[in-house]
């Protein structure tokens, strides 16, 4: 494992200086012509998964915020939802709307259209997710897991994508973000159900971003590698592999409506070339499941 890793930290500085220095071009060639970020994708934004202080969600919803959007933060967890709410309203004097729902749930979204009914909603970010904490292998977990992970990570994204794309194409403007991760781009042992969900939202993006191309409406598919989301649960992992949350957000939102897939920070960008490019796709399975197992110390 050692010299995977030496590898993979070889890789990410070559990827580093000559194209991350061609990128920051292309983006400021790009920003010129491109209207402001609030008036191509505002004044309404949805983001799901947004009650956790440390996560994504919330990490989208304070850029947002800054950017003078007002937002609908969606999560079940409707306390925490709330605080949110009040720290986003008093540190950026934006409109904000919390709702909490079950995703879950198969009529949610008959409460969240009453919900944004009147709001003009330019950007929709599917961010939330449920996988058990316990990381178990796929035979280990119980059937009704497995079954509420695809209702609320497969079928509730489909459904948040099918309504609210559709009137963003109507409309003929705004943006659709859906973070998949990088445990999508392959089988991950140990945590399998959450990298087959994970797949899922990637192909979905994918296609969905074709499809809509020319109609005004962009979309991006996130895939992060290990971000600092979930307190101390990723120590097992080597330190540099771990992202921070506001590069992860900032290189997201730069590249919405320029590209359709982001795999931010150059250690992730290493990776994925090494695993998708240098390698057997067996031999990146085996190696994902290595990196896996020592960091859930299974």
């Amino acid at each position: 494992m050692r010299k995977q890793w030496q590898v993979l930290a070889a890789a990410a500085a070559a990827v580093g200086v000559g194209s991350l220095w061609r990128q920051q071009v292309r983006q400021q060639k790009a920003q010129a012509a491109m209207p402001a970020f609030n008036v191509r994708y505002g004044p309404w934004a949805i983001v799901t998964g947004a009650a956790r202080a440390e996560g994504l969600g919330y990490g989208f919803a304070r850029h947002l915020a800054g950017r003078q959007i007002n937002l609908v933060l969606v999560d079940i967890l409707a306390d925490e939802l709330e605080a949110r709410a009040a720290e986003l309203r008093r540190n950026y004097l934006v409109k904000v709307k919390p709702v909490a729902l079950d995703l879950g749930q198969p009529d949610f979204i008959s409460r969240l259209l009453a919900e944004t009914d009147g709001l003009k909603i330019g950007l929709l970010i599917c961010n939330h997710m449920f996988t058990p904490a316990d990381t178990p292998a796929i035979l280990d977990m119980p059937l009704e897991i497995h079954h509420r992970m695809l209702d609320i990570n497969a079928r509730a994204y489909t459904t948040l994508v099918h309504t609210y794309g559709r009137q963003m194409q109507a409309n003929r403007r705004g943006g659709i973000i859906l973070v998949s991760s990088g445990a999508g781009l392959r089988g991950t042992a140990y945590t399998g159900a959450y990298s087959a969900n994970k797949a899922f939202q990637f192909m979905l993006g994918e296609s969905l971003w074709y499809e809509l191309l020319g109609t005004g409406v962009d979309v991006l598919v996130l895939a992060p590698g290990l971000t600092r989301t979930q307190g101390d649960a990723l120590d097992g992992y080597p330190a540099f592999m771990l992202m921070d949350v506001d590069p992860v957000i900032a290189e997201t939102l730069q590249n919405l409506g320029r590209k359709h897939v982001v795999i931010p920070g150059l250690v992730n960008k290493a990776f994925d070339v090494m695993t998708g490019r240098l390698m057997s796709r067996r031999r990146a399975v085996l190696t994902t499941g290595d990196m896996m197992a020592r960091g859930l110390s299974k």
